[in-house]
């Protein structure tokens, strides 16, 4: 009883200190930037709305912060994002000011902890120990410009601080519920937006994506939202939500294909062939099924735009100062011969700083996320990168195993397989740090990580639970207990 008083009071201790260092701070870079645009003071308004709205209702901040990940467009500071090749977005200070919220929540309530004891934690801040320590150094030395390498900082902790959000405020099953259904309307309409560019456009891309596009980009997200999506259809009794999920997954195919991304690709048979692995099996039979009635579909009609994709990538062109690279015998085009060039020149550069390397953004840009780990942090910050990867993988394959909860099983089983697609995607793209894809990617994680939680409080079935932490528990449920779900069957 002593342990748990010390625990609560510990976590308001700490939440309270949270919030005072973060208020100063905040104070500070508004001092900072009050001149640098006439929106700042309105921004400064909105701000304390948004506070009090994460304060009162932190789930309807949290619905919104999903929508803001893919629909908000970026925040111009007079100019200085630009400036400093920094893009700046409305769910940028969403975060921020959703955690003050929930932070002053924190310390003002029994009960509650910023951040749950979890096998994940200690890698997390093993990461962001490295890649601070890493970039600290390169602004000493010169690789990195100060204002640049704070901000790239900031946004790695950002997606651990969505994660911790997620992960804190899931009371119940109705909540992950309810974000479920956010998500799902978000991907639906990002799904349309893109399917309104075919034609017009020679790959498509999610909406307000800086400097006309990133097809890489939506094709990351699709390939984690379908998996989360299939995972749940082969998991869970959706009755009358089957089909237009069903047709949704069928739909997102066909803006899928014209991003033309071919690390999308590679991604996207990596996640289904996860899928297939890890499902039951009755369940890999029919996923088989689908897998082989597709490529028959795709052999018989042979859809030209991505054919003649596909085929590029094996196709030597002659291209200005990119020589042909041969892979297992197979010439190259020019774009992956570039790419692998690319990353064995860094490869080389790396070896001049090998331990802690040049820090965030101390090197010019690459595409592939585990090189430029590699160069940026060095061999310290590639193995603790490597390690939270795989704890990731550990704990949710565990909560697949373990639960009998079908929604719980559908979600640890979708996002099993985004995981291993976002992997695969990473190979050639900066996965790991793209907003559009992390901000959603570190929110469901928080999700699944919050199962064994969820299953553990209940209050019909703990009898020896605290009687404050009960009562916390019901102040944080109530709103949630007359809203509508996903009709489910138990297994």
């Amino acid at each position: 009883m002593l342990k748990n008083v010390m625990n609560k009071r510990g976590n308001q201790a700490i939440a309270s200190g949270l919030l005072i260092a973060g208020t100063v701070l905040l104070c500070l870079c508004l001092g900072k930037t009050i001149s640098v645009h006439p929106y700042v003071p309105l921004v400064i308004v909105i701000s304390f709305f948004l506070f009090i709205l994460a304060f009162i209702h932190s789930d309807w901040a949290m619905g919104l912060l999903i929508v803001a990940m893919l629909l908000s467009p970026e925040i111009d500071l007079g100019g200085l994002s630009k400036q400093q090749d920094i893009t700046i977005r409305i769910e940028d200070l969403l975060i921020v000011v959703f955690m003050f919220g929930w932070l002053a929540r924190i310390a003002v309530t029994k009960g509650l902890a910023f951040i749950r004891k979890m096998p994940l934690n200690r890698f997390i801040l093993f990461y962001c120990i490295v890649f601070t320590i890493a970039t600290l150094k390169g602004m000493i030395t010169g690789n990195v410009t100060p204002l640049k390498g704070l901000f790239f900082m900031f946004k790695y902790i950002e997606y651990f601080i969505v994660f911790y959000l997620a992960n804190s405020i899931i009371q119940n099953e109705k909540q992950i519920q309810q974000y479920l259904k956010i998500f799902l309307f978000v991907f639906v309409i990002v799904d349309v937006y893109a399917f309104s560019q075919i034609g017009h456009v020679d790959r498509v891309s999610a909406p307000f994506q800086h400097g006309g596009g990133e097809p890489n980009t939506l094709g990351g997200y699709q390939v984690l939202m379908l998996g989360i999506l299939l995972g749940i259809l082969t998991q869970v009794d959706l009755r009358q939500w089957k089909w237009p999920l069903i047709l949704l997954a069928i739909f997102t195919l066909i803006p899928f294909a014209h991003t033309l991304s071919r690390a999308s690709y590679g991604a996207i048979v990596v996640m289904y062939l996860a899928l297939i692995f890890f499902s039951k099996f009755s369940t890999k039979t029919f996923l088989v099924g689908i897998m082989a009635l597709f490529l028959v579909l795709f052999l018989v009609f042979k859809p030209d735009f991505v054919v003649h994709r596909l085929v590029s990538a094996v196709t030597p062109e002659y291209q200005e100062n990119i020589p042909t690279v041969k892979l297992l015998g197979v010439s190259l085009g020019a774009s992956p011969s570039a790419r692998i060039l690319d990353w064995v020149d860094l490869f080389q550069t790396w070896r001049t700083k090998p331990f802690l390397g040049f820090g965030l953004t101390g090197v010019r840009f690459v595409d592939g996320q585990f090189i430029k780990v590699l160069v940026e942090t060095g061999l310290l910050g590639f193995v603790a990168f490597a390690l939270l990867l795989i704890v990731i993988f550990r704990e949710v394959f565990k909560i697949y195993k373990k639960t009998k909860n079908p929604l719980y099983k559908g979600l640890s089983l979708g996002f099993l397989a985004g995981h291993a697609g976002m992997i695969a995607h990473a190979l050639s793209t900066n996965t790991f740090i793209i907003i559009r894809i992390m901000e959603p990617y570190w929110f469901l994680a928080g999700m699944i990580m919050v199962i064994p939680y969820l299953e553990k409080m209940t209050v019909s079935t703990a009898p020896s639970k605290d009687p404050e932490e009960q009562k916390a528990y019901l102040r944080n449920t109530q709103f949630f207990l007359n809203s509508s779900g996903f009709p489910l069957s138990r297994e």
